[in-house]
């Protein structure tokens, strides 16, 4: 019996499952990393209102500034700033005066 079990162990075809724990963990990082950026998104958005909210009307630039001295859990992008006034433009929470493009004003 003792014989039997050692043979058939040899012969068995080893499979290396570490292959597919890499894809599926490397799935879930990429996940992940989308889910901060998604939530990233929101706290610029939402830091983007407060300051709006409070100053009622702001230039770009300063709005920019304003947002990063806020932000001190990460240091947002310039572009990933845009992105969002542009979104809040959208759903309107924010405009840009008619004859200046460079400041907006709060709606909401």
């Amino acid at each position: 019996c003792k014989q039997w079990y050692q043979r058939r162990v040899r012969g068995k075809i080893r499979v290396n499952l570490a292959i597919a724990l890499k894809s599926e963990a490397k799935q879930e990082t990429e996940s992940a990393h989308q889910s901060v950026r998604d939530d990233r998104m929101l706290v610029i958005q939402a830091c983007i209102v407060r300051t709006m909210k409070s100053r009622k009307q702001l230039k770009h630039s300063l709005l920019l500034a304003e947002v990063m001295q806020q932000l001190q859990n990460f240091q947002p992008s310039v572009p990933a700033i845009k992105k969002c006034i542009g979104i809040l433009i959208e759903k309107d929470y924010i405009k840009r005066l008619e004859g200046e493009n460079d400041t907006y004003q709060y709606l909401a």
